[in-house]
C-alpha cells in the first residue's frame, strides 16, 4: 500500500515514497528489504518500507496520530484487495465516520504544526508542506470532505509544481523555500511567486479553519444572515454596491461558522471600490476592535479587502522583510493590530499610560492597520472612508513617524536634549505622542520576542516619559520655536553654500539648538570654517582668535572632539597665558563635536599660539593642576563662594551654578572639580561681572543620567571645598 503523499498521488520527484507491506503473519522486514527495496534503492528510488498486519496497524493508529495520518491516505498498489478492505474497515473508517473525533484530533495537530513551521500563507521563506496553507492542510481538507475541487486542484498544482522545481534545483526536498530558491523557480518570476503562493495558501488555510470550527446551533443573526447546519448563510443578499456594510458584517460573523458556498460566491464577485456610508464605517470599526483573524482572512480570500481599502493593494500579499518578522506586509499589519489588543489588555505600564489620554482609539487601530503603506496613502484611506481632516492628519502622522520613535529609542542617546526636544517639537501634542508610540509598539510586537525584547520595551518607556515631560515645555517645543529653529538652520546652510563650504552642510542638522538660536549664521559659518580644510584628527584641538573692538578683548573659537577634562585644560592653559576668561559658551553636538566660544581679556598685541600648550597639557606635559590647583582663600572670599545643583531647571541635565569672586584659574578649578567628580559637561555659560563670576554648567554623570539628590549634595560640597582651598 502507498501511504502519505504517495498514497495521495502527490509525490514529488525527489521525495521519499512510504510503502506499507500488509500481511497476515508470514512476512518479515528483512525479506522485504532484500527482495524489494534493494533493487529499487540501486535505481536511486527513495523508498521507506514498513511491514505490518492489520491488527498491528490498528494498534499503531490508536497510539500515534502520525501513523493515523499516513493511514488515512492509504492506497492499494498491488496485492490482496480483501486484505486492503479489512485494513480500511478496521483502521481508516472509524476515523472518517467519527467526524467530530477527527476534527478534534486534526485541530490539535494543525495548531502544533502551524506553530512550528513558517506559514505558506504569509512567510517570506515558507514551508510548502507543513506550513499554514500548505500540502498537509490540503490533505486535512480532503479528509474532512470540506474541499472546493476547482480551487483545491489549482492550489495543489501550484504547490506541487513549485516544490518539484525547488527539488530539482537543490537536489533534495527543501524544508523551506528560501530567497535564493525563489529567484530560481522558473514558472513564476521573482516576488510574483510569493504573491501567487499566498493567494492559494490563504484560501487553503481559510477553508481548513472553517472546517475545523466547532458546530453551533442554528439561529438567526439579523434580517439577512443566519446559522444553518453549521454554516453562515444569507437570504437573498443585495449586491455589495447596494449594501456595502454587509461584507464587513459577514466578516465579523465568520468566526462563528464558515460561510456557505453561496455566500462565498456572493463575496467573491469582483467590482469597483466600495463607497462608504456611516453603517459601513461602524461595521469597519467593529472588525478592527475585534481584530479576529477569521474576519481578516475572509476579506483577504474574497478580495473584499482591496475593494474596501484600495490603498492596501500596495502591500496585499507582498513579501516583507526582517522589520516585519519575515511576514508578508499585509499579514504583519493585521498581526500588529492583534498584538496591540493583547498588549493593551496585559497591564503593561507603557500601554496604560499611552491609552489613558487617547481620545480616538478607532483612529489608532486604523493607523496600525495602515502603518506599512505610507502616510499619503494612509491619509487617502482615512479620507475615502469618511473620516474628518483631523483624523486624516493624526493617522498620517502616526504612520510617518512610528519608525523614527523606535529608532530614537534604540539607536540614539535618550539624554540628548536636542534629540528629545526636536522629537517633542515634531510630535507637538500629547495625543500624537500616544498614537505614534502605540503604532511603534504594535509594529515591534508583531515582529516577535526578538523585536520587542525587554530591553527595547524599557527604552521605549524611557523615551515616552521624557517626551511627555518635554511636551510640558511649550516655550521649547512650540510652533514659533520650531519655525525659528528651522529658519536659523536654513540660513546657516545658505551661508555655507555661499562661501563654498557645501561639504560641511551635514553638520547643520547636528548643531545644538541653543547654539543655533543664539548665534548669527555668519558667526556659525566662521566657527565651522575651522573644519573646512580637513576633518579633525584624533585628539586634535583647533583654535582661532579674533580681536574685538574693545581694547584687549579677544574672541576665541575652538573645535574639538569631546573628551574628559577638555574644557578644564583649555581654561587652564588660557589662565597660564595670562588670559582672563570673561565669558564662555561651551556646546556639544550630538555626534560629540565640541564648539566652544571664549571671550577673554589679554593685554597683548597679538593672540599667542596656545595650540601647542593645549596639546601638551592634554598629554600631561604641563602641570596645570600644580600651577592652578586649589589655594586657601581669605575667610571673606571663601564666604562669597556659593555652589548649588538644580535638578528641576532641565529635564535632561543637572545645572551646577557657581557664584564666586573672580580669581586667576577659577574656571579651571571649577571644571577640573567637575571632571574629578565624573561629571560630563554638555553645555556651559560663563560670565564674569565686576562683583564676581556667575558660571552655569549643564552636567550629567558618565551613565548619561542626571544627579540624584545624594550625588547633587556631594557635588555641591566637593566643588565648594575645592574653590575654598579646603582640600
Amino acid at each position: 500500500m502507498a501511504l502519505g503523499a504517495f498514497g495521495r498521488r502527490q509525490l514529488t520527484p525527489r521525495a521519499q515514497a512510504d510503502i506499507l507491506f500488509l500481511h497476515t503473519g508470514q512476512l518479515t522486514l528483512a525479506w522485504v528489504t532484500q527482495a524489494v527495496c534493494y533493487p529499487l534503492w540501486e535505481q536511486a528510488i527513495r523508498l521507506e518500507p514498513s511491514v505490518r498486519t492489520v491488527a498491528e496497524c490498528a494498534a499503531e493508529a490508536r497510539g500515534s496520530w502520525s501513523a493515523t495520518a499516513s493511514f488515512l491516505d492509504a492506497r492499494l498498489v498491488h496485492g490482496d484487495e480483501q486484505l486492503f478492505k479489512d485494513f480500511v474497515h478496521l483502521v481508516v473508517q472509524p476515523w472518517l465516520r467519527d467526524r467530530e473525533r477527527l476534527r478534534h484530533r486534526l485541530r490539535l495537530d494543525v495548531q502544533r504544526r502551524h506553530a512550528t513551521h513558517p506559514p505558506a500563507a504569509a512567510s517570506v521563506a515558507p514551508d510548502l508542506v507543513a506550513g499554514r496553507g500548505g500540502l498537509l492542510d490540503l490533505a486535512a481538507l480532503r479528509w474532512l470532505d470540506a474541499i472546493d475541487a476547482e480551487r483545491a486542484m489549482a492550489a495543489l498544482d501550484f504547490l506541487l509544481e513549485t516544490l518539484s522545481a525547488a527539488e530539482e534545483i537543490v537536489g533534495h526536498v527543501p524544508h523551506r523555500l528560501s530567497h535564493r530558491l525563489q529567484d530560481r523557480i522558473p514558472h513564476v518570476p521573482g516576488a510574483a511567486l510569493l504573491e501567487e503562493l499566498f493567494a492559494h495558501a490563504r484560501w487553503v488555510a481559510f477553508s481548513l479553519d472553517g472546517a475545523l470550527a466547532p458546530t453551533r446551533d442554528d439561529r438567526q443573526l439579523g434580517p439577512i444572515l443566519a446559522l444553518e447546519n453549521g454554516r453562515l448563510v444569507a437570504e437573498r443578499p443585495l449586491p455589495l454596491e447596494r449594501a456595502p456594510a454587509l461584507g464587513l458584517r459577514v466578516a465579523s460573523l465568520v468566526g462563528l461558522a464558515p460561510p456557505s458556498a453561496d455566500l462565498m460566491a456572493w463575496a467573491c464577485v469582483p467590482g469597483p471600490p466600495i463607497s462608504w456610508d456611516p453603517p459601513t464605517l461602524e461595521q469597519f470599526w467593529l472588525v478592527l476592535r475585534a481584530a479576529d483573524w477569521r474576519a481578516w482572512d475572509f476579506l483577504d480570500v474574497t478580495g473584499l479587502l482591496v475593494r474596501y481599502l484600495p490603498e492596501l493593494e500596495g502591500i496585499w500579499r507582498r513579501p516583507g522583510g526582517s522589520s516585519t518578522g519575515d511576514l508578508a506586509l499585509d499579514s504583519h499589519s493585521f498581526l500588529a493590530l492583534r498584538r496591540l489588543h493583547e498588549w493593551s489588555e496585559g497591564g503593561d505600564p507603557l500601554a496604560e499610560r499611552a491609552w489613558r489620554s487617547l481620545r480616538h482609539r478607532d483612529w489608532l487601530y486604523l493607523a496600525v492597520l495602515l502603518h506599512e503603506i505610507g502616510p499619503e496613502a494612509a491619509a487617502a484611506t482615512a479620507a475615502n472612508i469618511g473620516l474628518p481632516e483631523e483624523a486624516q492628519a493624526a493617522i498620517a502622522f502616526a504612520v510617518a513617524n512610528h519608525r523614527a520613535v523606535s529608532e530614537s529609542a534604540t539607536r540614539r542617546d535618550l539624554n540628548d536634549e536636542d534629540l528629545l526636544l526636536e522629537l517633542a517639537t515634531r510630535i507637538h501634542t500629547r495625543q500624537r505622542l500616544s498614537s505614534v508610540f502605540l503604532v511603534a509598539a504594535a509594529h515591534e510586537l508583531a515582529g516577535g520576542p526578538a523585536a520587542w525584547s525587554p530591553w527595547k520595551a524599557d527604552l521605549m518607556r524611557q523615551l515616552f516619559g521624557r517626551l511627555e515631560v518635554a511636551l510640558r515645555q511649550p516655550r521649547e517645543v512650540g510652533a514659533r520655536r520650531t519655525r525659528s529653529l528651522e529658519h536659523h538652520r536654513e540660513r546657516i546652510a545658505r551661508e555655507l553654500q555661499r562661501r563654498g563650504m557645501d561639504k560641511l552642510l551635514p553638520l547643520v542638522a547636528r548643531l545644538p539648538r541653543r547654539y543655533v538660536l543664539s548665534r548669527t549664521p555668519s558667526f556659525v559659518v566662521r566657527h565651522l570654517g575651522l573644519l573646512r580644510d580637513a576633518p579633525l584628527a584624533e585628539g586634535e584641538v583647533r583654535m582661532q582668535a579674533h580681536r574685538l573692538r574693545q581694547p584687549g578683548m579677544w574672541e576665541v573659537l575652538i573645535v574639538a572632539r569631546d573628551r574628559p577634562g577638555l574644557l578644564a585644560t583649555v581654561a587652564g592653559v588660557m589662565a597660564l597665558r595670562g588670559a582672563s576668561v570673561l565669558a564662555a559658551d561651551a556646546a556639544t553636538c550630538s555626534d560629540g563635536l565640541v564648539l566652544d566660544v571664549f571671550t577673554v581679556s589679554l593685554d597683548a598685541p597679538r593672540w599667542p599660539d596656545v595650540n601647542a600648550d593645549v596639546h601638551a597639557a592634554l598629554q600631561g606635559k604641563i602641570p596645570i593642576h600644580d600651577l592652578l590647583g586649589p589655594r586657601r582663600l581669605e575667610p571673606s572670599e571663601a564666604e562669597a563662594i556659593h555652589v548649588g545643583v538644580d535638578n528641576t531647571a532641565s529635564q535632561f541635565f543637572s545645572l551646577v551654578e557657581v557664584r564666586a569672586p573672580d580669581q586667576v584659574g577659577l574656571l579651571y578649578r571649577i571644571t577640573s572639580a567637575l571632571h574629578d567628580l565624573g561629571l560630563d559637561i554638555h553645555h556651559a555659560r560663563i560670565a564674569t561681572h565686576p562683583d564676581g563670576a556667575l558660571d552655569v554648567f549643564y552636567v550629567r554623570d558618565l551613565q548619561g543620567e542626571k544627579l540624584n539628590e545624594t550625588a547633587a549634595a556631594h557635588a555641591a560640597a566637593a566643588i565648594t571645598a575645592r574653590l575654598r582651598g579646603e582640600e
